[in-house]
């Protein structure tokens, strides 16, 4: 697991704290998507790839019942919530779908990536 530095953007909350996973094979999909959260004031605190690479849809996975978890899947558009009881160094677990540019993520002001 990668360590996700902290220094972009600014004024980063440590209210939800969450990793970014990669599921869609895209080099470099889970990285983009963690500058664009971190843009939206959620604070990354690991990016890596995911346990596989065919993720049709994103999806959060909740590792506490709090309520920031809802609150970031309506932020970003992701209509795919799953609650897991696990210990974790993370609230949640982002994983990235092939429908992360249907995520209201703003991603033209992070990369090159396009609609």
């Amino acid at each position: 697991m990668n360590w996700f530095t902290r220094a972009y953007g600014d004024e980063i909350t440590d209210t939800l704290r969450i990793e970014v996973l990669n599921g869609t094979g895209e080099k470099g999909v889970g990285r983009i998507v963690a500058r664009a959260l971190m843009r939206k004031k959620v604070d990354v605190l690991f990016v890596d790839n995911a346990d596989r690479f065919d993720y049709a849809e994103t999806v959060i996975v909740a590792r506490t019942r709090r309520p920031e978890v809802a609150s970031l899947a309506e932020m970003i558009g992701c209509r795919r919530v799953e609650q897991l009881q696990e210990k974790s160094a993370v609230d949640a677990t982002l994983i990235v779908g092939d429908d992360y540019r249907s995520l209201n993520l703003e991603l033209s002001a992070v990369s090159s990536l396009s609609e």
